[in-house]
C-alpha cells in the first residue's frame, strides 16, 4: 500500500470516530437537556431489530441537536487543521513564531505539507459526509430544514477556506521555484 493510502487511512479515523461519537452524545445531551422522551423496541421482523418510538416533535428536536453537534464536532477538527495550515505550515511560518514555539518547546506542531493536506482532505471529506448526513436527515423530516442550510453554508466556509490556502501553498512553491531558476 502507498504512503499516501494508508496516511489517509489513519487521518481518516479521528472524523470517523467523531461522526459516530458526536451523533450519539448528541442524542444523549438533547434527551439530557430538552427531556425529550426517546423508547427503543425489539422488532425481530427486520434486518434491524431495534426501532425508536417517540413523538414527531421529539424526534426533530433531537435529531435536529444530535446532527448540529455531530457536525460542530467533525467541523472543529476542520477548523484545527484549518489553523495549522495557516499558521504553523513549515513552507510560510512567521519566524517569530518559531522562536517562540522552540523556547516553548512546541515545535512538533509545525507541519509540512504533506501532513498538512492529507489530513486536510480527510477533514474536507468528512466534513462533507456529516453534512449529507444532515441533509438526509432533512429530506427524511428528521431535521430541521435551517440546519441543513447553516451546515452547507458552514461546509462551504470551510472547504473555501482549505483551497484558498492550498492555492496559497502552490503560489509560494511557484515563486520558490522561479527563484531557483
Amino acid at each position: 500500500m502507498s504512503n499516501s493510502l494508508v496516511k489517509l487511512i489513519d487521518n481518516s479515523l479521528l472524523p470517523a470516530i467523531l461522526i459516530i461519537f458526536g451523533k450519539f452524545l448528541g442524542i444523549y445531551l438533547a434527551n439530557f437537556i430538552f427531556g425529550a422522551e426517546i423508547g427503543i423496541t425489539s422488532n425481530s421482523t427486520g434486518v434491524f431489530s431495534f426501532q425508536t418510538v417517540t413523538t414527531q416533535e421529539d424526534l426533530v428536536l433531537v435529531s435536529t441537536f444530535s446532527d448540529l453537534f455531530m457536525f460542530s464536532l467533525v467541523a472543529l477538527g476542520f477548523i484545527i487543521n484549518l489553523v495549522n495550515a495557516v499558521f504553523f505550515h513549515n513552507s510560510h511560518i512567521n519566524v517569530n513564531l518559531v522562536a517562540k514555539l522552540a523556547h516553548l518547546n512546541l515545535l512538533s506542531i509545525v507541519k509540512s505539507s504533506y501532513e498538512l493536506y492529507h489530513s486536510g482532505v480527510t477533514w474536507f471529506i468528512f466534513t462533507w459526509v456529516a453534512s449529507f448526513l444532515v441533509l438526509f436527515n432533512v429530506a427524511l423530516g428528521k431535521t430541521t430544514g435551517w440546519t441543513g442550510i447553516v451546515v452547507v453554508l458552514f461546509s462551504i466556509a470551510l472547504s473555501v477556506a482549505l483551497f484558498r490556502d492550498l492555492l496559497k501553498e502552490i503560489e509560494l512553491s511557484k515563486k520558490k521555484l522561479m527563484q531557483n531558476i
